[in-house]
């Protein structure tokens, strides 16, 4: 299942993994395709992985082969209708997900191209993310990151694939950096728990370099938090506007300052090959309070 992706998409793997073995699935992902060509495969067996991995082998067999068959009806898959994903699909997804499920306790559905959708279409799309049930997952796939609604993007985990290669490259560090600090500012010291291999426990962590730029990351990410708060123009993070604009909303500018000054120090721990583990603990423990 999702461990046949391990080694090409370590990134998103951990990621998925952390989510489903901590028993902290969201009711919304966003899946950055980068135009890989597996990435439905891939969403697939998330899915699985979510519904049938605490199964004994036997239920987990028959179910698995159902959701391959398209056979399991908790899961609904929609598609553009010709060039646009219509609003009446939405709408009638709604209706549907209104009922009670008929069988196990996720229903999850799957929005392939969803950035081809307009203006109304994605209101109601927007409308579905914000009043989420328990028992409802949503997973919106694209292509075009960019073409879809900030509102949107904000109201999901946004997991982005690679192209097939191990690497982890400077977009997929910002998305990393993203989603632990939005981890932290919104859960506290409680990620030391739940959400530490958002960022930390990768492979890429084996690597200083990319560590120490992890750290001019969230400072920067900090700063553009305190120019929000001061009306200036952001530098780095302008696709995440919604959410920084939220932590900003949490945090006075010498809360932010001590962040920032707790980072820098942090960043020079790391050039004395300090233990990540307790630094991550400590990271959280400052950021979160």
């Amino acid at each position: 299942m999702l461990d046949d992706y391990k080694d090409k998409q370590s990134v998103a793997y951990n990621i998925m993994m952390n989510e489903i073995n901590n028993d902290h699935i969201s009711h919304a992902y966003l899946i950055d395709e980068n135009n890989n060509n597996d990435s439905f495969n891939i969403v697939m067996a998330f899915i699985k992985e979510i519904l049938c991995s605490k199964l004994d082998v036997n239920h987990r067999q028959v179910l698995c082969k159902r959701i391959d068959d398209g056979n399991y009806p908790e899961i609904k898959i929609i598609e553009p209708d010709g060039m646009l994903i219509k609003k009446k699909q939405i709408l009638d997804l709604q209706q549907e997900f209104s009922r009670s499920a008929f069988e196990g306790s996720k229903r999850i559905y799957i929005i392939r191209d969803a950035d081809k959708m307009r203006s109304e279409t994605a209101n109601s799309m927007l409308k579905f993310l914000e009043e989420p049930d328990n028992d409802i997952i949503a997973i919106l796939m694209t292509n075009n990151f960019n073409n879809l609604l900030s509102t949107i993007i904000s109201r999901c985990q946004v997991i982005r694939l690679n192209n097939d290669n191990v690497d982890v490259n400077d977009s997929e560090l910002d998305l990393l950096v993203i989603n632990f600090i939005k981890s932290v500012e919104n859960n506290g010291v409680r990620t030391i728990m739940k959400e530490q291999e958002l960022l930390f426990n990768t492979v890429l962590m084996k690597d200083r370099d990319k560590l120490l730029n992890v750290f001019d990351k969230m400072i920067d990410m900090y700063y553009d938090i305190m120019k929000i708060n001061t009306g200036n123009k952001l530098i780095k993070f302008n696709n995440y506007l919604d959410i920084l604009i939220n932590i900003a909303s949490k945090n006075t500018n010498n809360e932010i300052l001590n962040k920032i000054n707790f980072l820098v120090d942090a960043k020079e721990t790391v050039k004395n090959n300090v233990n990540v583990n307790l630094l991550v603990d400590s990271v959280i423990i400052n950021i979160g309070g």
